[in-house]
């Protein structure tokens, strides 16, 4: 019986721990979309509103696409709605503690 209850509690935090990772907040607003596509190279910048602030796990969505047949012909700037998926503190913190990691492989190994 202390063996199945030490089983359904293990469960029961890692199931925990999962919701809190996964778990994310909404932020909406109207962001400036800078897009520079030429042969070369592409660059793709998003100026926020004033407030909100992009750090690490957290996602993105540019809502609306320029309307464009298929060439930039350089560079475009065009307002759109985006959407920020704000990551958990759990999330955040595992990222930047193995984003850490990950670069001190690159720097360490010739």
């Amino acid at each position: 019986m202390r063996k199945l209850f030490g089983v359904a509690l293990a469960a029961a935090a890692g199931y925990a721990l999962w919701r809190w990772y996964k778990r994310e907040t909404l932020q909406e607003g109207e962001g400036t979309v800078h897009l520079q596509s030429e042969h070369e190279h592409f660059h793709l910048h998003v100026d926020l509103p004033p407030g909100m602030e992009i750090q690490p796990g957290d996602t993105l969505e540019i809502v609306s696409l320029p309307r464009i047949n298929g060439q930039t012909h350089g560079e475009i700037t065009y307002t759109s709605p985006i959407k920020l998926y704000k990551a958990s503190w759990l999330r955040r913190n595992l990222i930047k503690k193995s984003s850490l990691v990950e670069v001190n492989e690159l720097v360490e190994h010739p």
